[in-house]
């Protein structure tokens, strides 16, 4: 090697020289040279351009001109950092080794070899010493090694290179990073004048099947039906697999999946209940996995408790009301003039709900309260009406009519009215509809308290032009309320039916001959008998057959019920209803009961003649309100209110007719919230929408839809455990960032923890949980604004226990090549080099730097003393 440059070899090699200086503002006084000139103009030439040439000469000296040589390096420095991550495997730990071992062979005694191996974290394994064999590779534990973070491989590495030495870093890795940014260390590499090469390990061939994520909403409301996304990814063919889910440390469950090669996403529709933070884990295993690890994945939801709506509505008793109550949202119900007043008390609902209101109800402050509530705090809205709101002219040009996603229009199709209805509801009140349904010893009430409840429910779906009679009957019937109309008899059967009580035997014969008699002498069209009983009947079955047949000849349907599981009776109920047209029902379940008697009476008004037509609902906008809706399964309708979509709204349902179309169910966002639209009247229009098996489903999912994920009184808990430590992580949806939180954990009776909440993220605190079992534990969370508390809200947390699985490593067929390529082309670096481009000297990796001061002040002491001897020489002599 050549140890000081030669004037052979810096003519042979040129380029190596380079004029460099020390101190460039120093340059800046050379500025100062033609001022020289131009002051001593009264000179002779000569002087003042030999003044200005010292002067140069001397600034140039400053400023520190030097000749730099750059030169081969009589030592080299290289570090090798090493991937010992999982998706190295066995093949590329073994290329590794061998690559390692070549290059200490191709090293010179005075060269150094430095090795660093990194996974999740980074060390030196061995530190910069002369050329010899490396031992193995270490082998990490699992969680060290599931992860891959190149950057502190990069860090780790650019610390041990030796002043004056040649300095090269080859990465031998497969690219696939999880974690880290290379961007900060590339750059620290391109400063020092580090050329990074990469050397990428080989691998085998894996068959390999990685569950990459569960998703889902961090917050969902309580008995909500929220979509549970797995994300796969298999690397083989595709194969079936097992999917398992676990929340809370319980196994929900198997499902065998098929997957394609490439990307997977298993949607789960899922519901939890229960308030509070849920822990839920996938586990997915497919036969022939080469890479087992990396098959599970947590995540943690938060369960808000019940959806809370306020209904808003003149109706006493709304068929919203009850199938929402069934659907398991908490609705409370009140009339226009009781709507509130004040913002923070409409805050306390998901979503409100305005049906068949009239615009005298409100005001305008509380309508701008609504705007606020939707527009600002993500608060949902459904209006449903027919002509009492959309045909009202006192909504015009209101905020209501902001809000919606629809114009109102004053004029409507004419409403087909149909012709009254003849029911008469027989009831079972014998002393074994005091017992439970399905625990035959339990004396609860619950077969009666559901049959009542049935009751009633039918007779709030009827308008008041229909004719209803109600019956009890034992051993003998006795009559609540004879066949008249219900704007006759429905406030005396509102009141009767709830104090139906139970004993004595059963014979529901006198009952069910005298609502024949009844319904013959009514001389409606349609004449209907609901049979609702328990047991078997005091008289032998055949005796009933006259009654049956004359039943079937008056054309009076009978519909029978029976309560229970045994079969007591069941041929005699299904003959009374065979034979007269009726349907039959055997129900174990009697909380069932109201919607299966809601729906068999709005078949049979269905049948019942109409003055005018009906109007159909079409499909339009795919939207989750439909989700699991048939159009064919949509009742037809009486009437609708005319209206027109408004621009960026959507219409999932429309009516359709010769000269028109109108959304009948339209929706759209407005500001954070969202507002849906319903045209038609529950009580008019859409009145055999209630006996509809789809109406619950229906509207529980415009409820759904509608409301916001949270109030600002909710918090969204996050629970993980990483090595062995728990971190709780509360985030808060009011807006505000001057409040602080404290968590207080309920181990048990004796032993409370509190657990310090700091910011973490705007919205967010976190602190670290004590080591607790793992389970499921009360957790306060109580909020504060300076000294005063302004929440307190208890609920449930799921403490993990065992840690989350550390695997964040994948497998790819390939290595990530664009990543590794961006690495070495912003070093110089090389792709793939073998070991001798590794080791080959290059020039400039050692410099040598020749100061020209020697040169430049003797130079400028002579160019002075010329310019002295010339001006003593021009001067003129002295008399």
């Amino acid at each position: 090697m050549i140890q000081e440059p030669s004037l052979p070899y810096l003519f042979a090699h040129p380029e190596t020289v380079s004029v460099t200086v020390a101190q460039p503002w120093m340059l800046l006084l050379l500025a100062a040279a033609p001022l020289l000139i131009y002051l001593g103009r009264r000179r002779a030439r000569v002087a003042r351009w030999l003044r200005a040439a010292a002067f140069s000469l001397v600034t140039l000296s400053l400023a520190g001109l030097a000749l730099t040589t750059r030169l081969p390096s009589d030592r080299l420095s290289l570090v090798a950092a090493v991937d010992v991550s999982t998706s190295i495997d066995e093949t590329g730990r073994q290329w590794e080794q061998r690559y390692l071992s070549e290059l200490a062979r191709a090293l010179g005694p005075e060269d150094e070899l430095a090795v660093v191996a990194f996974a999740r974290e980074a060390s030196v394994i061995r530190p910069p010493s002369a050329p010899s064999p490396v031992e193995g590779l270490p082998r990490l534990l699992a969680g060290e090694a599931a992860a891959t973070d190149i950057a502190r491989g990069l860090d780790a590495s650019l610390a041990l290179f030796a002043p004056d030495t040649e300095r090269r870093l080859v990465l031998l890795s497969d690219g696939l990073e999880t974690r880290g940014n290379t961007a900060a260390p590339i750059a620290r590499a391109r400063r020092s004048g580090v050329h990074v090469s990469v050397a990428v390990p080989a691998h085998q061939t894996h068959r390999d099947v990685a569950l990459e994520r569960v998703s889902m909403a961090s917050v969902v409301g309580e008995g909500a039906i929220f979509p549970l996304r797995v994300i796969a990814r298999n690397y083989a063919r595709p194969g079936p697999a097992l999917l398992t889910l676990f929340a809370d440390d319980q196994a929900l469950g198997s499902e065998t999946v098929t997957l394609q090669t490439g990307l997977n996403t298993i949607e789960i529709p899922y519901r939890l209940t229960g308030a509070g933070s849920h822990h839920l884990r996938a586990d997915l295993h497919a036969p022939d996995d080469d890479i087992p690890g990396n098959n599970q994945r947590d995540a943690t939801v938060t369960v808000l408790g019940k959806t809370r709506a306020l209904l808003i509505t003149a109706e006493p008793h709304s068929p919203l009301a009850s199938v929402l109550a069934r659907k398991d949202i908490e609705t409370e119900v009140r009339p226009p003039a009781r709507f509130p007043d004040r913002l923070d008390e409409l805050l306390g609902y998901h979503c409100v709900i305005i049906q068949d209101a009239v615009a005298n109800g409100f005001d305008s402050k509380r309508l701008a309260l609504l705007e606020r509530y939707v527009r600002d705090f993500g608060g949902g809205l459904i209006v449903v009406g027919g002509d009492r709101t959309y045909g009202d002219a006192g909504f015009k040009h209101t905020v209501l009519e902001q809000l919606l996603p629809i114009t109102l229009e004053p004029r409507r199709p004419q409403h087909t009215e149909r012709e009254p209805m003849g029911l008469f509801v027989l009831i079972d009140r014998s002393n074994s509809m005091g017992y439970n349904s399905r625990i035959r010893t339990l004396r609860d009430g619950e077969k009666l308290r559901y049959a009542r409840e049935a009751a009633l429910a039918v007779i709030h779906q009827l308008k008041d032009h229909d004719l209803v009679g109600v019956a009890a009957f034992d051993s003998q019937p006795f009559e609540l309320a004879p066949l008249r109309s219900l704007r006759e008899n429905r406030a005396s059967l509102e009141e009767t039916i709830p104090r139906l009580s139970e004993g004595g035997g059963t014979d529901f014969y006198d009952a069910l001959e005298s609502a024949r008699a009844q319904l013959v002498a009514s001389r409606v069209g349609t004449r209907h008998i609901i049979l609702l009983t328990d047991g078997d009947t005091n008289r032998g079955a055949s005796d009933h057959y006259p009654l049956i047949a004359a039943l079937a000849s008056a054309g009076i349907s009978v519909t029978t019920i029976r309560i229970g599981d045994d079969t007591v009776n069941m041929q005699l109920l299904t003959d009374i209803s065979g034979q007269t047209g009726g349907q039959f029902y055997h129900v174990e379940n009697v909380e069932t009961l109201p919607e299966l008697m809601l729906r068999d009476t709005t078949e049979k008004l269905a049948q019942a003649p109409h003055q005018d037509r009906h109007f159909l609902a079409q499909f339009g906008a795919p939207s989750q309100l439909l989700r699991g809706v048939e159009a064919k399964d949509v009742p037809a309708l009486s009437g609708y209110a005319f209206a027109k979509l408004k621009p960026g709204a959507e219409a999932p349902l429309w009516v359709l007719t010769r000269d028109r179309k109108d959304p009948l169910l339209a929706d759209w966002q407005y500001g954070l919230g969202r507002v849906t639209a319903f045209t038609a009247g529950l009580m008019d229009d859409a009145e055999t929408w209630v006996g509809w098996p789809g109406f619950g489903k229906f509207w529980s999912q415009a409820v759904h839809w509608s409301v916001r994920d949270q109030t600002p009184w909710d918090y969204a808990l996050t629970v993980t455990r990483r090595e062995g430590i728990t971190q709780l992580t509360v985030r808060t949806f009011d807006g505000s960032d001057d409040s602080t939180m404290l968590a207080r954990l309920h181990v048990s009776d004796e032993n409370t923890l509190d657990i310090a909440l700091v910011p973490a993220a705007p919205g967010q605190f976190a602190g670290r949980v004590p080591n607790v079992p793992g389970g499921r534990y009360p957790l306060t969370i109580l909020k504060r604004r300076g000294e005063r508390d302004v929440n307190q809200r208890m609920t449930l947390v799921t403490i993990p226990s065992a840690d989350e699985p550390a695997h964040e490593e994948r497998y790819a067929p390939t290595a990530d090549t664009a990543l590794l390529t961006r690495i070495t082309e912003a070093t110089g670096g090389l792709m793939n080099p073998t070991v001798r481009e590794l080791v080959a000297r290059k020039a400039g990796s050692r410099e040598l730097i020749h100061g020209l001061d020697y040169l430049l002040i003797p130079l400028a002491m002579a160019l002075f003393l010329a310019d002295v001897a010339v001006r003593r020489m021009t001067q003129p002599p002295q008399v």
